[in-house]
């Protein structure tokens, strides 16, 4: 029998990590009766009204529109910019495939880019080595909540005359600069499915500045009619209910004080993994106010542990009850990108071995993550993170 709990050892922590979520209580079943009471229950409610005056304020923005999903939601922006077959739109590679496929459902050629080594997100300098006559969008995705380099990213954008989209599936509530991430770009798109910090089990949300495109989305999420009253969109029946808006409503109360308490947590962490060399968080950036934190991302720096692998390390912190997941597999490793439907979908071929080699090596060597709900437990658990960290790099001999 070993030290390690993957070798018989005793577990650093027996708990509960991660917090049971979503959280409900008595203010969303009392949102709910209300809508029982009335008479819409479909689609563009008084609920859905009242959450999207209040997001678009929360945001600083003009409009917020909703819709069925966090894919949809992208989709739309695409289509009421007239974005399809034979344009291009820069993302990174690190990223759920929601973001990649809302492009191909839009018809239009999705364009990896590399990330910063440091942050996961979007690398301005890698993105402008892809523009081509063809771009028309770069859309960083804000990885695990956190906000992207907006300062570079909608500099490039602007010299490069292309739209900048922001995929904030992961950072609702997070800020830029004192700003809300849904006020960067001509729009921005947030999920609401149930694994996210604002849920109403599936859900998605845009916000804009832009009159027009808001118009258009309403009216395609409306069967395609326009003002004049004449089918002039292909609509798509991609609303939300009357229920899920007021799950929405009163989850959005509780938002601020959950990423204050993820954020408090997330800086504990981050000063007790500082003097351990096999681990460390993600870089600090003070142009990040606030970080909604859906995930905590961390590097295990492979060159630290003798000869161990990131996924033997965290199956090992796994096993002394650390909540903690390997990161995502780059998207050009999907078989779903080559095959014919995509094809026919955008008239062309996706490049699936495109040079991103921070990409490659943080998705396959370096990075893992806590689920959001783990920040929202006691300092107690937390420490147990570190703790546990501490041990599996102390017993190395074990996992060889």
């Amino acid at each position: 029998m070993g030290a390690l709990a993957i070798t018989g050892g005793p577990k650093t922590f027996t708990g509960v990590m991660a917090t049971p979520w979503p959280i409900a209580d008595q203010h969303d079943l009392d949102g709910l009766l209300a809508v029982a009471a009335q008479d819409v229950r479909g689609k563009n409610g008084p609920a859905a009204a009242r959450f999207e005056r209040r997001f678009a304020a929360y945001n600083g923005v003009k409009h917020c529109i909703l819709c069925a999903n966090g894919t949809v939601s992208i989709e739309l922006i695409l289509r009421g910019l007239g974005i399809g077959r034979g344009d291009e739109v820069i993302i990174p590679p690190y990223t759920f495939i929601a973001t990649v496929s809302s492009i191909i459902f839009a018809g239009a050629t999705p364009v990896f880019a590399d990330v910063e080594p440091d942050t996961c997100n979007l690398s301005a300098a890698s993105a402008r080595e892809k523009i081509t006559p063809r771009t028309k969008a770069i859309m960083p995705v804000y990885v695990g909540g956190r906000p992207a380099d907006l300062d570079a990213l909608a500099a490039l954008a602007d010299q490069a005359g292309v739209h900048l989209i922001g995929d904030a599936a992961q950072a609702v509530g997070s800020a830029w600069r004192g700003k809300g991430i849904g006020s960067f770009g001509v729009a921005a798109s947030f999920s609401c499915q149930n694994s996210k910090n604002l849920t109403c089990g599936e859900g998605g949300i845009i916000t804009t500045d832009d009159d027009t495109l808001a118009e258009t989305i309403r009216a395609i999420l409306g069967g395609g009619i326009g003002a004049n009253g004449l089918y002039s969109h292909i609509g798509a029946n991609h609303n939300i209910t009357e229920w899920q808006a007021s799950i929405l409503d009163t989850q959005l109360d509780g938002l601020d004080e959950q990423i204050a308490k993820r954020m408090e947590n997330a800086a504990y962490l981050d000063s007790l993994l500082e003097p351990m060399p096999c681990v460390s968080p993600l870089a600090a950036d003070k142009r990040i106010t606030r970080n909604t934190y859906h995930l905590y991302i961390l590097r295990i720096h492979e060159d630290q542990l003798d000869g161990v692998s990131r996924d033997c390390f965290v199956r090992a912190l796994q096993a002394e009850g650390v909540g903690i997941s390997a990161a995502y597999a780059p998207l050009y490793d999907f078989p779903c990108l080559t095959n014919r439907y995509v094809e026919g979908a955008i008239g062309g071929k996706i490049d699936a071995a495109p040079d991103t080699p921070a990409a490659d090596r943080l998705s396959r060597h370096e990075t893992a993550w806590l689920y959001h709900s783990v920040l929202l437990n006691d300092r107690q658990a937390i420490q147990s993170i570190a703790d546990a960290i501490h041990k599996v790099y102390a017993h190395l001999d074990e996992l060889k």
